[in-house]
């Protein structure tokens, strides 16, 4: 692993670290290398545009803002039929810069009627996909998770903020009580230690709740 041609494109802004894989390719740099990157949307448009490219891909590391591919070229044709889209890269304002995290408490927004106030949560869910500036983080905690496991609508809406960047955090504990582990959707289990480190890092939270 030490001996493998590294690309660092951590803190490069799209689409750069596309391009820098895609020079390691066009000048044979590396048939086997490593890409290091720090955020979610970079991490999915390398690994489509090296798939496009008929090489192998392997995550080797994902933890909080931090993602390693392993790409490897070999005998595979390129995708020149249905090639794999890359997202659009942000435009200037909308990266999660200021570190603003959305802490989910509940399934439900407000209180009152039950079936209005799930309405409303994936109502606000699917409008924060086009909000500016987007989220650093989502925490979701107590009956939130149900938010990133078996309630559909909201997964959807929540993974499209994940492929835009926004790291999304489901409560390990409470997956636990609810008997949800297994049907996590979106995101990734985390425990208290993490939830408030990122508490204490953000610059503002927010509550729909």
């Amino acid at each position: 692993m030490a001996d493998l041609y590294t690309v660092d494109a951590r803190g490069l802004a799209c689409p750069q670290p596309v391009l820098e894989t895609k020079r390691v390719l066009d000048e044979g740099l590396a048939n086997d290398f490593l890409v290091l990157l720090d955020n979610a949307t970079s991490k999915e448009n390398v690994s489509r545009f090296a798939r496009n490219q008929g090489c192998e891909v392997e995550l080797q590391k994902e933890e909080a803002n931090e993602f390693h591919l392993r790409i490897t070229s070999g005998d595979k044709p390129k995708a020149a039929d249905q090639p794999e889209e890359l997202l659009p890269c942000a435009m200037p304002g909308t990266e999660p810069q200021a570190k603003q995290v959305i802490y989910v408490a509940t399934r439900y927004m407000g209180q009152g009627d039950d079936v209005l106030g799930a309405k409303l949560m994936r109502g606000f869910l699917q409008t924060l996909i086009d909000c500016n500036p987007l989220p650093w983080r989502m925490l979701f905690i107590n009956s939130g998770v149900y938010l990133t496991t078996v309630d559909d609508a909201a997964v959807q809406a929540v993974s499209m903020l994940q492929d835009k960047g926004v790291e999304v955090l489901s409560c390990g504990t409470c997956l636990q009580h609810f008997k949800l582990e297994e049907e996590l959707k979106v995101g990734k289990a985390t425990n208290m230690f993490e939830v408030i480190e990122t508490l204490n890092g953000a610059t503002k939270v927010i509550s729909p709740d």
